[in-house]
């Protein structure tokens, strides 16, 4: 099974960022979902494990912010490197790669907590 790829669409207004926080939402619960489904066929429980509570755990963290953007331009780059590394963990379960997928997922939550820190 070829694996879907997250498609970043970008910024046309700060009016996006509700959309856009939305499809990290979606994206980071499938990546939830594939990295379950590894696990019921997999030697590599533990590794995938603490994947899955870090990927819900910034799932949460995603859901969280309050008030509004202060920089369009930081918003965009950040999320544009989001999606980007929700792809690098989607390629990382297809190939069996969960030393890149543990890597991926730590540089994730370093972008989201910098994301949730451009709101004021």
């Amino acid at each position: 099974m070829a694996p879907r790829f997250f498609v970043y669409p970008g910024y046309k207004s700060v009016e996006d960022e509700p959309k856009i926080r939305q499809m990290i939402y979606k994206g980071l619960k499938e990546l939830e979902t594939e990295i379950r489904k590894r696990m019921l066929n997999s030697d590599n429980v533990e590794e995938l494990g603490r994947a899955l509570k870090a990927v819900n755990m910034i799932a949460v963290k995603v859901k969280s912010p309050s008030g509004k953007i202060s920089s369009k331009k930081d918003i965009e780059q950040i999320d544009a490197v989001i999606f980007d590394k929700m792809n690098t963990m989607l390629s990382a379960l297809s190939s069996k790669d969960y030393g890149l997928l543990l890597s991926a997922v730590s540089e994730l939550e370093k972008l989201v907590t910098r994301r949730n820190s451009l709101f004021s």
